[in-house]
């Protein structure tokens, strides 16, 4: 037997027993040692299962493979492996037979998706690991942004995708990052990751401190703040339309967090800026481009981590995670 995350209905979180998984001939058995708790996570734990029924819940997930299937040739005994949950069918965590917050997972015909797994250089960690899903979102975000040193960024909410980007900027020699967010713990992590300034917009008024730091530009005669790329990663109500108002001329906005309502903006205003408005979701090809950035030196993500808890502290490690005062990423250690 063996112990599973499971959410049964809203708020209905459990650690639950289950059979440990068989490999079948075309499978192989993940022995997880380290999983990320995730905002959808969070959001699945805080409004309930996707199809109604028990969900194993976890999708950031590093581990060591212990059991190979007899016509399985993409994997063997003893590699270290991490979850590349955007490129796999098995769905971990999101509905699909198996997640991430469990003692042991089984991947199914793992030949014929080998993209599912990231293999793990020696130089890489478990719980650094587990941290390259968040961070190829992150990662993905930059690249629609096509953002280039000398150019200034903002970014708008710096839990672990914004502190992502934070330091996915600063390995690429980006220096000039302003980060804004309401929790004191946060700011400080994006400090640690690379933000030059890392401010609380209900203290530094945004379009106010992007001036005073980068001066102001005229568009059709009206002053703005200067500022070339802007990541919102806050999804706060208000915020998008405050940066649209604000961007300067052919500036460019990265939309990365969900949105809670549809966003009305002077069109208008876009077209006459010239102003770049582009969406980022996920990570179609950054995992392994990450992994390697991990493991090289270039990309440090150990300033994300502010809390790691066994998995027999489980549940715990949920409400310390909702709490954006508290914490940033929350690794579960098994």
């Amino acid at each position: 037997m063996m112990k599973v995350g499971v959410l049964h209905a809203a708020g209905d979180l459990k650690l639950d027993e289950a059979e440990r998984p068989s490999a079948g001939p075309d499978d192989i058995i993940i022995k997880v040692v380290a999983a990320g708790i995730c905002g959808t996570d969070l959001h699945f734990r805080n409004r309930g299962t996707r199809f109604g029924t028990p969900m194993p819940l976890g999708h950031e997930f590093a581990g060591e493979v212990i059991d190979v299937g007899a016509d399985v040739k993409s994997y063997k005994l003893g590699d270290r492996v991490a979850y590349n949950s955007n490129n796999s069918p098995a769905d971990m965590g999101r509905g699909g037979e198996c997640g991430g917050f469990s003692d042991y997972v089984i991947l199914r015909g793992v030949d014929a998706h080998p993209q599912s797994l990231c293999m793990i250089p020696d130089s890489v960690s478990y719980d650094h690991a587990a941290l390259v899903e968040p961070l190829s979102v992150s990662e993905h975000a930059i690249n629609r942004a096509e953002v280039e040193p000398g150019e200034s960024v903002a970014v708008f909410g710096v839990g672990p995708i914004g502190l992502g980007i934070v330091a996915g900027l600063k390995a690429r020699g980006i220096e000039d990052i302003i980060a804004f967010d309401l929790s004191p713990l946060r700011r400080e992590r994006a400090l640690a990751m690379g933000a030059r300034l890392a401010l609380d917009p209900r203290h530094y008024p945004v379009a106010e401190t992007l001036s005073r730091e980068r001066g102001m530009g005229k568009v059709w005669g009206v002053d703005l703040p200067k500022t070339d790329v802007y990541f919102e990663v806050s999804g706060g109500s208000g915020v998008l339309a405050d940066i649209m108002a604000m961007a300067n001329k052919r500036s460019r906005v990265i939309v990365v967090a969900m949105q809670p309502e549809p966003l009305t903006f002077d069109v208008s205003r876009l077209m006459s800026k010239e102003t770049s408005l582009i969406g980022a979701s996920g990570y179609p090809s950054e995992f392994p481009e990450v992994m390697a950035k991990l493991a090289d030196g270039s990309l440090d993500a150990e300033a994300m981590i502010t809390h790691r808890l066994p998995f027999s502290d489980f549940l715990n490690a949920f409400e310390v995670a909702n709490d954006a005062n508290c914490a940033a990423k929350v690794v579960i250690t098994f």
